[in-house]
């Protein structure tokens, strides 16, 4: 949440990632496991847990993590080292707590900030299910659907999510190699966004993408020269882990 405060007025959208708890809460956290971002491994022992997965833990149990202290020890972007950000701003912040997803929705409405949700891939046919319809669901109880996105490596999610919620808008996730035609396979999903590898950038495809009225997204580019190239070649958007300064924030980026 402090990484989502601090975005707002310098980015079009937030990309989030969403799995479920054990008991079914939608929480917000990319990775599969909890090592690499909170204190689970310390947690797990005090509560019995054998398993580091988010899918294993309660919410109760999973807003007894902090979040941010990992920041301070990895610096992960070397942002601290940098001063691009500030240690006594992170350390007052702590601790941090991964969010539901239904707290985020609520922030994202006050403050009108679009959200990009990423469906977890949870890799059982009935959890993924699940998954879908909670996201539905809540995103439907927070009066959200104008200001969210959806998004899957899990195409079949997708198929899913359109039968449930027919507005909400769709994007397609993809790396490794394009499907075979992929505009008609957006269309036959009906989603109306292509979230694709920098990697697996082709400029023909992207300006047939363009013409057919599909927004092109491109993940993850942290270069600005590559940025502006792909903004000069058309894309509509790009993934990014930095953001500009306030004062020279584009609306098209």
């Amino acid at each position: 949440m402090a990484a989502f405060a601090d975005s707002l007025g310098r980015c079009g959208m937030i990309e989030l990632d969403v799995r479920l708890s054990k008991d079914g809460v939608a929480m917000v956290c990319h990775d599969h496991q909890l090592v690499r971002t909170t204190d689970a491994v310390l947690m797990a022992a005090e509560l019995g847990l054998a398993s580091l997965a988010v899918v294993d833990w309660r919410l109760d149990q999973l807003r007894r993590l902090d979040t941010g202290a990992w920041f301070l020890r990895h610096d992960p972007f070397g942002t601290l080292a940098s001063g691009i950000a500030d240690r006594g701003q992170v350390l007052a912040s702590l601790p941090l707590r991964i969010p539901t997803l239904r707290e985020v929705l609520a922030w994202a409405v006050v403050h009108r900030m679009p959200l990009n949700i990423e469906l977890k891939d949870m890799e059982q046919p009935l959890v993924n299910e699940r998954l879908a319809t909670t996201v539905i669901r809540e995103v439907a109880a927070a009066r959200a659907d104008a200001l969210v996105l959806l998004s899957s490596f899990n195409h079949p999610m997708l198929r899913l999510c359109r039968s449930l919620a027919p507005t909400i808008a769709l994007a397609v996730l993809q790396e490794g190699e394009h499907p075979p035609d992929p505009i008609d396979y957006l269309r036959a999903l009906e989603a109306c966004a292509y979230h694709l590898a920098d990697t697996l950038v082709d400029f023909a495809i992207l300006r047939a993408m363009r013409s057919a009225g599909i927004h092109v997204n491109v993940f993850t580019v942290n270069d600005p020269v590559r940025q502006r190239q792909l903004f000069g070649a058309g894309v509509t958007g790009v993934f990014t882990d930095f953001l500009p300064d306030k004062q020279t924030v584009s609306p098209s980026e």
